[in-house]
């Protein structure tokens, strides 16, 4: 049987058309189920953080189905929204006691969860200019808040 365009034949089935089409693949209720499974595999081990882990490497759903269940399931995403905040958690929780490399924990928290750092960020634009948010200096145990910089970088003045 050979197909595309102009090569099937009635004998070798039914044809598409607007009074016939195949059933959904992804309904409402199997598309809640993997958020639900989604869910009890992140809060069965402590290791289990990533939720991208659970539905890209152990069950190889791709993106941009992920994100075609969320746009046609609300219910699908708010258990992804709840995944989201659980590996938020999970990830303040494990850096605060010193379980996982910090810088990291920091670097995925300022990335993807768009959280902490924005004190200590430097946005450098085309013009050469640096532009600091708050710049704090510590001398013999008393603080300074010498507020935001914003100069060239070619000269060093505050």
């Amino acid at each position: 049987m050979s197909g595309g365009k102009g090569n099937i034949k009635r004998e070798d089935g039914k044809q598409f058309s607007y009074e016939y089409q195949p059933d959904e693949k992804w309904t409402k209720e199997k598309a809640e189920q993997v958020g639900i499974d989604l869910i009890k595999w992140m809060n069965e081990k402590n290791e289990n953080i990533f939720f991208e882990e659970f539905l890209m490497l152990n069950n190889d759903y791709y993106p941009q189905l992920i994100s075609y269940l969320c746009e046609k399931f609300t219910s699908f995403l708010k258990l992804i929204e709840r995944a989201k905040k659980i590996q938020e958690i999970k990830l303040y929780k494990f850096g605060v006691g010193d379980q996982l490399n910090a810088a990291m924990t920091k670097f995925v928290l300022i990335n993807e969860h768009n959280k902490i750092g924005d004190n200590s960020r430097q946005d450098i634009n085309h013009s050469g200019q640096i532009e600091t948010n708050q710049i704090n200096v510590s001398i013999d145990g008393k603080s300074l808040n010498l507020g935001k910089y914003k100069g060239d970088q070619n000269k060093s003045t505050l």
